[in-house]
Protein backbone atom coordinates (compact mmCIF):
# COMPACT_ATOMS: atom_id res chain seq x y z
CA UNK A 1 0.00 0.00 0.00
CA UNK A 2 1.49 3.33 -0.74
CA UNK A 3 0.22 6.93 0.14
CA UNK A 4 1.61 11.16 -0.21
CA UNK A 5 1.42 14.47 1.04
CA UNK A 6 2.03 18.18 0.99
CA UNK A 7 1.92 21.07 2.92
CA UNK A 8 4.52 23.76 4.87
CA UNK A 9 6.30 20.44 6.35
CA UNK A 10 5.34 18.40 3.17
CA UNK A 11 6.95 17.71 -0.42
CA UNK A 12 5.81 17.04 -3.33
CA UNK A 13 7.99 14.86 -5.44
CA UNK A 14 6.95 13.49 -9.46
CA UNK A 15 9.35 11.29 -11.24
CA UNK A 16 8.54 14.02 -14.30
CA UNK A 17 10.42 16.65 -12.54
CA UNK A 18 13.91 14.45 -12.70
CA UNK A 19 15.94 13.87 -15.60
CA UNK A 20 17.56 10.18 -15.55
CA UNK A 21 21.28 11.01 -16.91
CA UNK A 22 22.38 7.96 -18.93
CA UNK A 23 25.31 5.95 -17.48
CA UNK A 24 28.22 5.63 -19.50
CA UNK A 25 30.83 2.73 -20.01
CA UNK A 26 34.11 4.22 -20.08
CA UNK A 27 36.54 0.88 -21.60
CA UNK A 28 40.20 1.40 -21.06
CA UNK A 29 41.39 -2.31 -23.12
CA UNK A 30 43.73 -3.77 -25.56
CA UNK A 31 41.87 -7.07 -25.36
CA UNK A 32 39.60 -8.07 -28.03
CA UNK A 33 38.00 -10.49 -25.81
CA UNK A 34 37.05 -7.66 -23.33
CA UNK A 35 35.74 -5.64 -26.01
CA UNK A 36 33.67 -8.44 -27.39
CA UNK A 37 31.86 -8.52 -23.90
CA UNK A 38 31.81 -5.54 -23.17
CA UNK A 39 30.17 -4.38 -26.35
CA UNK A 40 27.56 -7.11 -25.49
CA UNK A 41 26.81 -5.80 -22.01
CA UNK A 42 26.44 -2.11 -23.32
CA UNK A 43 23.90 -3.22 -26.02
CA UNK A 44 21.46 -5.12 -23.16
CA UNK A 45 22.19 -2.45 -20.75
CA UNK A 46 21.57 0.21 -22.94
CA UNK A 47 24.99 2.18 -21.89
CA UNK A 48 26.67 4.51 -23.80
CA UNK A 49 30.01 3.21 -24.98
CA UNK A 50 33.53 5.39 -24.67
CA UNK A 51 36.89 3.53 -26.03
CA UNK A 52 39.67 5.20 -24.82
CA UNK A 53 43.57 4.13 -25.37
CA UNK A 54 45.33 5.85 -23.25
CA UNK A 55 45.23 7.29 -19.16
CA UNK A 56 45.60 10.67 -20.26
CA UNK A 57 43.11 10.34 -22.23
CA UNK A 58 40.40 9.55 -19.53
CA UNK A 59 41.41 12.16 -17.17
CA UNK A 60 40.70 14.52 -19.33
CA UNK A 61 37.41 13.76 -19.46
CA UNK A 62 33.98 15.52 -17.97
CA UNK A 63 32.32 13.47 -15.74
CA UNK A 64 28.97 12.37 -17.22
CA UNK A 65 25.73 13.42 -15.15
CA UNK A 66 24.71 9.88 -15.03
CA UNK A 67 27.88 8.67 -13.56
CA UNK A 68 29.95 6.06 -15.30
CA UNK A 69 31.43 2.20 -14.76
CA UNK A 70 34.94 2.23 -15.57
CA UNK A 71 36.43 -1.00 -17.39
CA UNK A 72 40.63 -1.71 -17.28
CA UNK A 73 42.43 -3.84 -18.81
CA UNK A 74 44.71 -4.78 -16.17
CA UNK A 75 46.42 -7.84 -17.77
CA UNK A 76 48.52 -5.46 -20.63
CA UNK A 77 52.13 -4.49 -20.52
CA UNK A 78 53.45 -1.60 -18.41
CA UNK A 79 49.36 -1.85 -17.15
CA UNK A 80 49.52 -0.90 -13.34
CA UNK A 81 45.64 -1.11 -12.89
CA UNK A 82 45.51 -0.12 -8.84
CA UNK A 83 48.22 3.29 -10.28
CA UNK A 84 45.38 3.94 -12.96
CA UNK A 85 42.25 3.74 -10.42
CA UNK A 86 44.55 6.02 -8.14
CA UNK A 87 44.51 8.71 -10.54
CA UNK A 88 40.95 8.11 -11.61
CA UNK A 89 39.95 8.51 -7.80
CA UNK A 90 40.94 12.21 -7.62
CA UNK A 91 38.91 13.21 -10.96
CA UNK A 92 35.93 11.74 -10.91
CA UNK A 93 33.31 11.57 -8.28
CA UNK A 94 30.57 8.95 -9.80
CA UNK A 95 31.72 5.76 -10.61
CA UNK A 96 32.38 2.30 -10.49
CA UNK A 97 35.49 0.21 -11.41
CA UNK A 98 35.71 -3.22 -13.27
CA UNK A 99 39.30 -4.60 -13.53
CA UNK A 100 39.74 -7.91 -15.82
CA UNK A 101 43.39 -9.18 -14.82
CA UNK A 102 44.14 -12.43 -15.94
CA UNK A 103 46.75 -13.26 -12.69
CA UNK A 104 43.48 -13.65 -10.53
CA UNK A 105 40.40 -16.01 -10.06
CA UNK A 106 36.72 -14.02 -10.21
CA UNK A 107 36.59 -11.97 -7.00
CA UNK A 108 34.12 -9.06 -6.04
CA UNK A 109 34.82 -6.43 -3.85
CA UNK A 110 34.35 -7.97 -0.58
CA UNK A 111 37.95 -9.74 -1.43
CA UNK A 112 39.50 -6.45 -1.82
CA UNK A 113 40.51 -4.67 1.36
CA UNK A 114 41.49 -1.79 -0.40
CA UNK A 115 38.18 -1.08 -1.93
CA UNK A 116 40.40 0.38 -4.82
CA UNK A 117 37.45 -1.69 -7.22
CA UNK A 118 33.95 -3.19 -7.71
CA UNK A 119 34.88 -5.82 -9.50
CA UNK A 120 37.98 -7.83 -9.83
CA UNK A 121 37.08 -10.14 -12.78
CA UNK A 122 39.54 -12.86 -14.71
CA UNK A 123 39.73 -12.34 -18.49
CA UNK A 124 38.40 -15.83 -19.14
CA UNK A 125 34.87 -14.84 -17.47
CA UNK A 126 32.36 -16.02 -19.82
CA UNK A 127 29.32 -13.66 -21.09
CA UNK A 128 26.81 -14.51 -19.41
CA UNK A 129 28.59 -14.91 -15.87
CA UNK A 130 29.99 -11.38 -16.72
CA UNK A 131 26.40 -10.07 -17.69
CA UNK A 132 25.06 -11.41 -14.01
CA UNK A 133 27.77 -9.82 -11.83
CA UNK A 134 28.35 -6.33 -14.29
CA UNK A 135 24.62 -5.73 -14.64
CA UNK A 136 24.15 -5.48 -10.76
CA UNK A 137 27.30 -3.22 -10.16
CA UNK A 138 25.09 -0.73 -13.42
CA UNK A 139 21.97 -0.90 -10.91
CA UNK A 140 23.95 0.21 -7.98
CA UNK A 141 25.29 3.10 -10.02
CA UNK A 142 21.68 3.89 -11.31
CA UNK A 143 20.04 3.82 -8.09
CA UNK A 144 23.06 6.26 -6.55
CA UNK A 145 22.63 8.40 -9.57
CA UNK A 146 18.66 8.96 -9.86
CA UNK A 147 18.47 10.07 -6.06
CA UNK A 148 21.61 11.83 -5.92
CA UNK A 149 23.45 9.42 -3.66
CA UNK A 150 27.20 9.90 -3.22
CA UNK A 151 29.91 7.67 -1.90
CA UNK A 152 31.71 3.61 -2.24
CA UNK A 153 31.51 2.58 1.19
CA UNK A 154 30.92 -0.85 2.03
CA UNK A 155 28.20 0.49 5.02
CA UNK A 156 26.87 2.48 1.84
CA UNK A 157 26.73 0.05 -0.46
CA UNK A 158 24.79 -2.41 2.15
CA UNK A 159 21.83 0.43 1.78
CA UNK A 160 22.41 0.19 -1.88
CA UNK A 161 21.66 -3.78 -2.17
CA UNK A 162 19.58 -3.30 -0.11
CA UNK A 163 17.36 -1.09 -1.80
CA UNK A 164 17.57 -2.77 -5.12
CA UNK A 165 16.24 -5.75 -3.64
CA UNK A 166 13.29 -3.99 -1.84
CA UNK A 167 12.57 -1.51 -4.08
CA UNK A 168 10.60 -3.90 -6.89
CA UNK A 169 8.23 -5.01 -4.41
CA UNK A 170 5.20 -3.74 -2.17
CA UNK A 171 6.37 -3.87 1.16
CA UNK A 172 6.49 -1.22 3.75
CA UNK A 173 10.22 -0.05 4.76
CA UNK A 174 11.06 2.08 7.84
CA UNK A 175 14.52 3.82 7.20
CA UNK A 176 16.50 4.15 10.32
CA UNK A 177 19.15 6.48 10.68
CA UNK A 178 20.50 10.02 12.91
CA UNK A 179 19.65 13.45 11.16
CA UNK A 180 21.41 14.43 8.21
CA UNK A 181 22.07 11.25 7.52
CA UNK A 182 20.20 11.06 4.23
CA UNK A 183 16.77 8.76 5.20
CA UNK A 184 15.03 10.95 2.33
CA UNK A 185 17.55 10.04 -0.33
CA UNK A 186 17.21 6.65 0.44
CA UNK A 187 12.93 6.86 0.57
CA UNK A 188 13.33 9.07 -3.12
CA UNK A 189 15.53 5.86 -4.48
CA UNK A 190 13.30 2.83 -3.43
CA UNK A 191 10.27 4.96 -5.01
CA UNK A 192 12.90 5.38 -8.37
CA UNK A 193 13.52 2.13 -8.51
CA UNK A 194 9.83 0.82 -7.83
CA UNK A 195 7.13 0.15 -10.28
CA UNK A 196 5.33 3.57 -8.68
CA UNK A 197 8.00 5.39 -9.91
CA UNK A 198 5.74 6.60 -13.14
CA UNK A 199 3.25 8.01 -10.20
CA UNK A 200 4.31 10.65 -7.40
CA UNK A 201 6.21 10.56 -3.98
CA UNK A 202 4.70 12.70 -1.00
CA UNK A 203 6.77 13.68 1.42
CA UNK A 204 5.56 15.07 5.35
CA UNK A 205 7.57 15.76 8.46
CA UNK A 206 5.73 13.88 10.92
CA UNK A 207 6.80 15.53 13.72
CA UNK A 208 6.56 19.52 12.36
CA UNK A 209 2.88 19.36 12.91
CA UNK A 210 0.28 19.73 15.51
CA UNK A 211 -2.09 16.66 15.44
CA UNK A 212 -5.00 17.96 13.55
CA UNK A 213 -2.85 19.90 11.23
CA UNK A 214 -1.48 16.18 10.34
CA UNK A 215 -4.97 14.88 10.37
CA UNK A 216 -5.88 17.20 7.86
CA UNK A 217 -2.90 16.95 5.68
CA UNK A 218 -3.37 13.13 5.68
CA UNK A 219 -7.17 12.48 5.65
CA UNK A 220 -8.06 16.16 3.84
CA UNK A 221 -11.12 17.83 5.29
CA UNK A 222 -14.58 18.60 4.62
CA UNK A 223 -15.55 22.46 4.42
CA UNK A 224 -16.44 23.61 7.38
CA UNK A 225 -15.30 20.52 9.32
CA UNK A 226 -13.39 23.17 12.03
CA UNK A 227 -13.05 26.98 11.96
CA UNK A 228 -10.73 27.89 9.22
CA UNK A 229 -12.16 25.22 6.89
CA UNK A 230 -13.11 27.58 4.35
CA UNK A 231 -13.53 24.95 1.25
CA UNK A 232 -12.78 21.10 0.87
CA UNK A 233 -9.07 19.91 1.18
CA UNK A 234 -7.95 17.00 -0.34
CA UNK A 235 -5.54 14.83 1.50
CA UNK A 236 -2.32 13.16 1.05
CA UNK A 237 -3.84 10.03 0.92
CA UNK A 238 -6.17 10.88 -1.92
CA UNK A 239 -3.34 12.63 -3.70
CA UNK A 240 -0.60 9.77 -3.21
CA UNK A 241 -2.97 7.18 -4.71
CA UNK A 242 -0.53 4.15 -6.45
CA UNK A 243 1.89 6.78 -5.21
CA UNK A 244 4.70 6.60 -2.27
CA UNK A 245 3.88 8.30 0.56
CA UNK A 246 7.12 9.02 2.98
CA UNK A 247 6.48 9.46 6.70
CA UNK A 248 9.71 11.65 7.85
CA UNK A 249 10.12 11.55 12.32
CA UNK A 250 7.56 8.43 12.21
CA UNK A 251 8.01 8.56 15.55
CA UNK A 252 6.87 11.64 17.06
CA UNK A 253 3.25 10.74 15.26
CA UNK A 254 0.38 10.77 18.55
CA UNK A 255 -1.10 7.25 19.90
CA UNK A 256 -3.97 9.05 18.32
CA UNK A 257 -3.03 9.42 15.00
CA UNK A 258 -1.31 6.13 15.05
CA UNK A 259 -4.52 4.24 15.74
CA UNK A 260 -5.65 5.87 12.28
CA UNK A 261 -2.83 5.67 10.32
CA UNK A 262 -2.79 2.00 11.14
CA UNK A 263 -6.21 1.26 9.97
CA UNK A 264 -6.27 2.61 6.20
CA UNK A 265 -2.63 0.83 5.97
CA UNK A 266 -4.59 -2.28 7.04
CA UNK A 267 -7.53 -1.78 4.95
CA UNK A 268 -6.97 1.04 2.72
CA UNK A 269 -10.24 3.00 4.05
CA UNK A 270 -10.43 6.37 5.55
CA UNK A 271 -12.19 9.63 5.25
CA UNK A 272 -11.58 13.03 5.09
CA UNK A 273 -11.64 14.91 8.43
CA UNK A 274 -15.74 16.01 9.26
CA UNK A 275 -16.90 14.01 6.21
CA UNK A 276 -18.65 10.58 6.13
CA UNK A 277 -18.00 9.39 2.90
CA UNK A 278 -15.54 6.33 2.55
CA UNK A 279 -12.60 6.36 0.84
CA UNK A 280 -10.42 3.84 -0.75
CA UNK A 281 -6.13 4.47 -1.33
CA UNK A 282 -3.41 2.30 -2.80
CA UNK A 283 -0.23 3.75 -1.64
CA UNK A 284 3.43 2.27 -0.40
CA UNK A 285 4.72 3.61 2.83
CA UNK A 286 8.04 4.60 3.52
CA UNK A 287 8.37 5.33 7.43
CA UNK A 288 11.80 7.06 8.71
CA UNK A 289 12.90 7.85 11.84
CA UNK A 290 16.13 8.82 14.02
CA UNK A 291 14.76 7.45 17.50
CA UNK A 292 14.95 3.51 18.37
CA UNK A 293 11.53 2.56 17.19
CA UNK A 294 11.60 -0.40 19.50
CA UNK A 295 12.83 1.63 22.81
CA UNK A 296 9.27 4.00 22.23
CA UNK A 297 7.31 0.87 21.78
CA UNK A 298 8.56 -0.63 25.12
CA UNK A 299 7.87 2.62 26.80
CA UNK A 300 4.31 2.89 25.31
CA UNK A 301 4.72 5.44 22.75
CA UNK A 302 4.92 3.70 19.63
CA UNK A 303 2.10 1.03 18.60
CA UNK A 304 3.87 -2.23 18.73
CA UNK A 305 1.23 -3.69 15.30
CA UNK A 306 2.08 -0.31 13.82
CA UNK A 307 5.92 -1.13 14.62
CA UNK A 308 5.53 -4.28 13.16
CA UNK A 309 3.65 -3.29 9.31
CA UNK A 310 6.35 -0.11 8.99
CA UNK A 311 9.44 -2.49 9.34
CA UNK A 312 8.71 -5.19 6.77
CA UNK A 313 12.35 -4.30 5.51
CA UNK A 314 14.37 -2.17 8.00
CA UNK A 315 17.30 -0.11 6.21
CA UNK A 316 19.72 1.13 8.99
CA UNK A 317 22.01 4.40 7.23
CA UNK A 318 25.54 4.19 8.69
CA UNK A 319 26.22 8.03 10.04
CA UNK A 320 28.89 9.84 8.29
CA UNK A 321 31.76 8.90 11.00
CA UNK A 322 31.04 5.27 9.69
CA UNK A 323 31.68 5.75 6.43
CA UNK A 324 35.08 8.27 6.38
CA UNK A 325 35.99 7.26 2.97
CA UNK A 326 33.28 8.45 1.42
CA UNK A 327 33.69 12.14 3.15
CA UNK A 328 36.73 12.73 -0.06
CA UNK A 329 33.66 12.55 -2.52
CA UNK A 330 31.41 14.14 -0.82
CA UNK A 331 33.30 17.51 -0.20
CA UNK A 332 34.23 17.31 -3.89
CA UNK A 333 30.51 16.80 -4.63
CA UNK A 334 29.30 19.49 -2.58
CA UNK A 335 32.31 22.09 -3.41
CA UNK A 336 31.38 21.58 -7.28
CA UNK A 337 27.69 22.01 -6.44
CA UNK A 338 27.52 24.88 -4.07
CA UNK A 339 29.95 26.41 -6.70
CA UNK A 340 27.96 25.95 -9.00
CA UNK A 341 24.57 27.59 -7.56
CA UNK A 342 26.80 30.38 -5.63
CA UNK A 343 28.19 31.49 -9.22
CA UNK A 344 31.78 31.18 -7.65
CA UNK A 345 34.79 29.40 -8.46
CA UNK A 346 35.79 25.59 -7.68
CA UNK A 347 37.86 25.90 -4.49
CA UNK A 348 40.69 23.30 -4.15
CA UNK A 349 41.54 21.81 -0.76
CA UNK A 350 44.64 21.17 1.13
CA UNK A 351 45.74 17.90 2.43
CA UNK A 352 45.41 18.77 5.84
CA UNK A 353 42.11 20.05 5.26
CA UNK A 354 41.10 17.13 4.05
CA UNK A 355 42.21 14.86 6.30
CA UNK A 356 40.69 16.87 8.76
CA UNK A 357 37.17 16.61 7.74
CA UNK A 358 37.66 12.83 7.10
CA UNK A 359 38.43 12.41 10.74
CA UNK A 360 35.75 15.11 12.14
CA UNK A 361 33.04 13.33 13.74
CA UNK A 362 30.28 14.75 11.74
CA UNK A 363 27.57 14.96 14.42
CA UNK A 364 25.17 16.95 12.02
CA UNK A 365 26.10 13.94 9.06
CA UNK A 366 25.84 14.40 5.67
CA UNK A 367 23.63 17.56 6.18
CA UNK A 368 26.45 19.25 8.13
CA UNK A 369 29.49 18.74 5.87
CA UNK A 370 27.31 20.11 2.82
CA UNK A 371 26.41 23.29 5.17
CA UNK A 372 30.36 23.82 5.83
CA UNK A 373 31.03 23.45 2.61
CA UNK A 374 28.60 25.92 1.42
CA UNK A 375 29.54 28.30 4.16
CA UNK A 376 33.32 28.15 2.63
CA UNK A 377 32.35 28.96 -0.70
CA UNK A 378 30.45 32.00 0.00
CA UNK A 379 32.50 33.15 2.55
CA UNK A 380 35.90 32.15 1.62
CA UNK A 381 38.14 35.08 -0.09
CA UNK A 382 41.56 32.63 -0.96
CA UNK A 383 41.74 29.91 -3.59
CA UNK A 384 42.52 27.03 -1.05
CA UNK A 385 40.75 25.22 1.59
CA UNK A 386 42.99 25.17 4.63
CA UNK A 387 43.04 23.73 8.24
CA UNK A 388 41.75 27.00 9.68
CA UNK A 389 38.69 27.32 7.15
CA UNK A 390 37.48 24.18 8.17
CA UNK A 391 38.22 24.58 12.21
CA UNK A 392 36.17 27.77 12.43
CA UNK A 393 33.07 26.26 10.94
CA UNK A 394 32.99 23.34 13.28
CA UNK A 395 31.31 22.62 16.24
CA UNK A 396 32.30 25.10 19.04
CA UNK A 397 35.48 25.39 16.89
CA UNK A 398 36.65 21.78 18.18
CA UNK A 399 37.85 20.43 15.11
CA UNK A 400 40.15 17.46 16.29
CA UNK A 401 38.38 16.56 19.10
CA UNK A 402 35.34 13.64 18.96
CA UNK A 403 32.25 14.13 20.96
CA UNK A 404 31.73 12.64 24.37
CA UNK A 405 28.40 11.67 24.13
CA UNK A 406 28.49 9.91 20.32
CA UNK A 407 30.16 6.81 19.56
CA UNK A 408 32.65 7.72 17.01
CA UNK A 409 35.41 4.75 17.58
CA UNK A 410 33.66 2.45 14.65
CA UNK A 411 35.30 -0.42 14.61
CA UNK A 412 33.42 -0.95 17.74
CA UNK A 413 30.10 -2.98 17.56
CA UNK A 414 27.07 -1.26 18.54
CA UNK A 415 26.83 -3.31 21.78
CA UNK A 416 29.93 -2.14 22.96
CA UNK A 417 29.35 1.75 21.54
CA UNK A 418 26.20 1.45 23.86
CA UNK A 419 28.15 -0.25 26.88
CA UNK A 420 31.02 2.95 26.31
CA UNK A 421 28.42 5.37 26.81
CA UNK A 422 26.56 3.85 29.67
CA UNK A 423 29.81 3.58 31.86
CA UNK A 424 30.95 7.07 30.75
CA UNK A 425 27.28 8.18 32.05
CA UNK A 426 28.32 6.30 35.47
CA UNK A 427 31.74 7.44 35.87
CA UNK A 428 29.86 10.65 35.73
CA UNK A 429 27.70 9.80 38.48
CA UNK A 430 30.36 7.90 40.38
CA UNK A 431 32.63 11.26 40.62
CA UNK A 432 29.92 13.80 41.09
CA UNK A 433 28.58 11.63 44.38
CA UNK A 434 32.36 11.28 45.70
CA UNK A 435 32.79 15.10 44.76
CA UNK A 436 29.68 15.95 47.00
CA UNK A 437 30.78 13.70 50.33
CA UNK A 438 33.92 15.44 49.77
CA UNK A 439 32.40 18.54 50.80
CA UNK A 440 29.53 17.84 53.07
CA UNK A 441 32.61 15.67 55.25
CA UNK A 442 35.03 18.59 55.72
CA UNK A 443 35.52 19.74 58.64
CA UNK A 444 33.40 22.50 60.13
CA UNK A 445 30.79 21.76 57.66
CA UNK A 446 27.53 21.98 59.66
CA UNK A 447 26.12 18.46 58.23
CA UNK A 448 29.41 16.82 57.53
CA UNK A 449 29.09 14.28 61.19
CA UNK A 450 26.48 12.79 60.15
CA UNK A 451 28.01 11.74 56.12
CA UNK A 452 31.16 10.94 57.78
CA UNK A 453 29.86 7.02 58.25
CA UNK A 454 28.51 7.49 54.84
CA UNK A 455 28.65 4.12 53.02
CA UNK A 456 27.44 2.88 49.26
CA UNK A 457 24.23 0.26 50.19
CA UNK A 458 23.88 -2.64 48.23
CA UNK A 459 20.47 -4.71 47.89
CA UNK A 460 21.23 -7.61 50.21
CA UNK A 461 19.65 -9.68 47.46
CA UNK A 462 22.25 -8.36 44.85
CA UNK A 463 25.66 -9.42 46.79
CA UNK A 464 26.75 -10.44 43.65
CA UNK A 465 26.41 -7.55 41.60
CA UNK A 466 29.10 -5.14 41.11
CA UNK A 467 29.30 -1.39 42.85
CA UNK A 468 30.11 1.61 41.47
CA UNK A 469 33.77 1.00 42.38
CA UNK A 470 33.93 -2.09 40.64
CA UNK A 471 32.16 -0.85 37.44
CA UNK A 472 35.03 2.05 37.16
CA UNK A 473 37.67 -0.09 37.98
CA UNK A 474 36.84 -2.31 35.10
CA UNK A 475 36.36 0.43 32.52
CA UNK A 476 39.80 1.60 33.52
CA UNK A 477 41.22 -1.22 33.12
CA UNK A 478 39.84 -1.75 29.69
CA UNK A 479 40.33 2.02 28.54
CA UNK A 480 44.07 0.74 29.37
CA UNK A 481 44.05 -2.29 27.67
CA UNK A 482 42.14 -0.79 24.50
CA UNK A 483 44.74 2.61 24.53
CA UNK A 484 47.85 0.29 25.05
CA UNK A 485 48.86 1.65 28.35
CA UNK A 486 48.63 5.16 27.27
CA UNK A 487 47.50 7.09 30.57
CA UNK A 488 46.67 10.24 28.12
CA UNK A 489 44.38 8.76 25.99
CA UNK A 490 42.78 6.36 28.35
CA UNK A 491 41.71 9.42 29.95
CA UNK A 492 40.23 11.32 27.40
CA UNK A 493 38.36 8.32 26.43
CA UNK A 494 36.81 7.72 30.05
CA UNK A 495 35.99 12.08 30.52
CA UNK A 496 38.62 11.87 33.01
CA UNK A 497 41.59 14.46 33.74
CA UNK A 498 44.80 12.57 33.84
CA UNK A 499 45.71 13.70 37.47
CA UNK A 500 41.84 12.03 38.40
CA UNK A 501 43.23 9.22 36.35
CA UNK A 502 46.49 8.75 38.16
CA UNK A 503 44.63 8.89 41.43
CA UNK A 504 42.07 6.10 40.67
CA UNK A 505 44.61 4.32 39.47
CA UNK A 506 46.71 4.41 42.78
CA UNK A 507 43.12 3.78 44.61
CA UNK A 508 42.75 0.93 42.85
CA UNK A 509 46.11 -0.78 43.16
CA UNK A 510 46.78 -0.47 39.04
CA UNK A 511 49.49 1.72 38.95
Amino acid sequence: MRMMFRSVAAESFHPAQVIFMNTELWLLAQDEKIETLVEAFVIGERLKLRRFASVSEVLNMDEPDGGLIFVIDGSGQNINFRQIVKRFKKNFINFEIIVFDSSIDGRSIEDNPENEVDLLLPISIDLEEFMLRASHLVSVRRVKSSAGIVGRSAALREVIDTIIRAAPTEVSILIEGESGSGKELVAKAVHLRSNRRSKGFEAVNCGAMAEGVLESELFGHERGSFTGAVSRRIGLFERADRGTLFLDEVGEMSLTMQVRFLRVIETGEYMRVGGNEKLMTDVRIIAATNRELETSVAGGDFRKDLYYRLKVVQIRIPPLRARQTDIPLLVRHFLIQSSGRHNRRVLSIDKAAMTLMTTYAWPGNVRELANVIDNIVVMSTGDRISVSDIETRLVDGAASQSFPDLPVHVELTRDQLERELIIKSLLSLHNDVQEILSLVRQEGSPSGGKWRRWEEVVDANEDNRPGLDDMEKEAIREALLINGGNRKKAAKQLGLSERTLYRRLKGYGLS
